[in-house]
């Protein structure tokens, strides 16, 4: 048998073969956070930035997806305990979570203001905002954001401040806008655009996003190798364009997009 048949019949065989052992790594989603995770309400199918993310680096280190269902609380305590081994949910990367997992940032999200689109006495500028009510989302850092923001913007400048209202949770405090009782809501920066769009155009953005905190995926502290895999591989999405395609077409805004490596400094070059 010649050389050139023996490695035809090599790449025949070992193909099926390294896909058959191909590492699954199982990912939790909880889908609640449109655009990043949500179902689609014609199909039930699972659609959004996260899952397409998640697809596009698996596929590119390798491995091959499963996806677990899980509810916000449990994504920590699933990875610590091996039932998952990534989650992806826009979670914040902060000092207290890098105690007990590991997180390559793929994100960033902040707040804004949204207002009335179409309202004339809905303020034209940030300062329209001091001394009137303000809505924020009372199960969310939201509230003492706005009560931040406003000591450092209208206090500040001699302004009376934000009268906050606070609502059950973010769709109850668009609605409080809607039937007039605030000027204006505090919103998740990354899901703006989502509900901007969702409402055709009813609600508009106030001022920049601020108080940007970056979003992680996070990674069992105990398997180094997958984290820095994750990273390099997130690293190569984006010089490919990947990563820039999946913002544009999930309408993220520019500002949500991290810079490359971000969170995994502890890997070799």
């Amino acid at each position: 048998m010649s050389l050139r048949v023996l490695l035809a019949a090599c790449l025949f065989l070992c193909a099926p073969l390294e896909r058959a052992f191909a590492r699954v790594v199982t990912v939790g989603l909880y889908p609640s956070y449109p655009p990043l995770d949500m179902r689609d309400p014609a199909t039930d199918r699972l659609m959004g930035f996260d899952v397409d993310l998640s697809q596009a680096l698996l596929q590119r280190m390798g491995m091959e997806r499963q996806i677990a269902e899980t509810s916000f609380a449990q994504l920590i305590p699933s990875l610590t305990t091996g039932r998952i081994q990534m989650f992806f949910n826009g979670m914040m990367d902060t000092p207290a979570r890098r105690g007990s997992i590991a997180f390559v940032d793929y994100l960033r999200s902040g707040v804004r203001f949204l207002v009335l689109a179409d309202d004339p006495h809905s303020p034209a500028a940030l300062t329209g905002l001091c001394g009137r009510p303000v809505a924020a989302s009372r199960i969310t850092s939201e509230p003492a954001q706005l009560i931040d923001w406003s000591d450092r913007f209208c206090v500040a400048r001699g302004l009376p401040p934000v009268v906050l209202f606070a609502a059950e949770n973010s769709a109850d405090a668009r609605l409080q806008m809607m039937e007039g009782r605030v000027a204006a809501t505090l919103q998740d920066s990354l899901t703006a655009p989502w509900i901007i769009g969702l409402n055709h155009g009813r609600f508009r953005a106030l001022g920049e996003a601020f108080n940007m905190t970056p979003l992680g995926i996070g990674l069992a502290k105990d398997d180094p190798a997958l984290v820095c895999k994750t990273g390099a591989a997130l690293d190569a999405l984006r010089a490919e364009g990947v990563y820039a395609a999946l913002i544009r077409k999930w309408g993220l805004p520019p500002d949500s997009a991290v810079p490359a490596s971000a969170g995994v400094s502890s890997c070799p070059p």
